[in-house]
């Protein structure tokens, strides 16, 4: 595709949580004389305008006309590709907005920013198509082209609160597209008086659940730690291993007693009983620090070592919303997907992983 690139891109698509297009234009138009009325000669660029213009007023047949007429004499405009492909997903032509999207996002010649949106743009019809685990593979190609793209990471919070239910990652996730935007748009207030905090609220109201928090005693479990490492620094490792559980069990909140007995069970316990307890451990590790990828693969690791594939799968599915480029989580991911059958899920995954290098 070829593009002079000599003017700003008037529209790129930012579907809000709604899924509705934004559209950026202007309103100027520059009427025929009487004289030439009958004989004046419409440009791609005038078309493309009224197609956008069109489409700002909900009138999707008459933008779909005047963005037909707008390719016919633009074929390789990036910009009058955008807009059909719009128009294409609100008319519900999601195969025409498919090509459309991908079209633009694939042609390496154009700006980094237009390619990233134009992902976006395609994520938002595989969402529509209930296509969670291929739009966010499209989200984070798009996330690789512009880390600055706002609209990259509202999705991403949106996949993230309402499809996956990794809360933390959406906090920051929708951080980072506040931080990103506007802030006097109403999409930036609401997130940041709405959406954030409420997401905020969830996580602390999940942390408060849990077992032995109302009675929880920082100091107590941080003596029970120095005993544990003084017990395992003589060798006797299941009188260690007691200690740093009465640790997590004083506080449910302690990183280091977790993730010490998740290391220490999981090296000298192999029974099925101690690969449960070792899983549990690590998740509170992970709970306590999400965003350690090592928690992730070792605990993933453990749970594929013994067959437990499923809970491999849901270890690795949250380690990639934190970091959807870490190589070693992905070939491990992309594995347990094949043992799980998910075979044309795993190929997905392969072809993302193989982009990275």
């Amino acid at each position: 595709m070829k593009d002079d690139n000599r003017k700003v891109m008037r529209m790129a698509l930012l579907p809000l949580a709604a899924l509705a297009i934004v559209l950026a234009g202007c309103d100027e138009k520059v009427e025929p004389s009487p004289q030439q009325e009958e004989k004046v000669a419409i440009s791609g660029d005038e078309y493309l305008q009224t197609a956008l213009d069109k489409l700002a007023l909900g009138e999707l047949d008459a933008a779909n006309d005047a963005v037909t007429n707008a390719l016919a004499l633009l074929p390789d405009s990036a910009e009058a590709r955008l807009a059909d492909g719009q128009v294409a997903y609100l008319k519900r032509d999601y195969k025409r907005a498919m090509a459309d999207f991908n079209a633009v996002a694939s042609e390496k010649s154009l700006p980094a920013p237009i390619r990233s949106q134009a992902f976006v743009s395609r994520a938002v019809v595989e969402i529509a198509q209930n296509e969670f685990d291929a739009a966010r593979m499209t989200l984070f190609r798009a996330l690789r082209l512009d880390r600055r793209n706002a609209a990259v990471w509202y999705h991403l919070g949106i996949l993230s609160r309402n499809t996956y239910n990794f809360d933390e990652a959406a906090v920051e996730q929708f951080e980072m597209a506040a931080r990103l935007s506007d802030p006097k748009e109403p999409r930036t207030q609401k997130l940041s008086r709405e959406i954030i905090p409420a997401v905020r609220a969830s996580i602390a109201a999940a942390a408060a659940s849990k077992p032995g928090v109302a009675k929880r005693n920082a100091g107590q479990a941080s003596d029970l730690i120095r005993e544990a490492e003084a017990l395992r620094k003589k060798k006797m490792i299941r009188a260690a291993i007691k200690k740093y559980e009465a640790a997590l069990a004083a506080d449910p909140f302690s990183y280091q007693a977790a993730r010490e007995l998740a290391g220490l069970i999981s090296a000298n316990d192999k029974t099925s009983a101690g690969v449960d307890k070792a899983l549990r451990a690590y998740r509170a590790a992970i709970d306590q620090r999400p965003a350690v990828q090592e928690n992730y693969y070792a605990a993933a690791q453990l749970a594929y070592a013994n067959k437990r594939w499923a809970t491999a799968e849901a270890i690795l599915n949250r380690a990639i919303a934190h970091d959807p480029e870490n190589i070693k989580t992905l070939d491990l991911y992309i594995a347990t997907l094949q043992k799980v059958g998910k075979g044309k899920q795993s190929e997905a995954w392969k072809t993302y992983r193989q982009e990275l290098k």
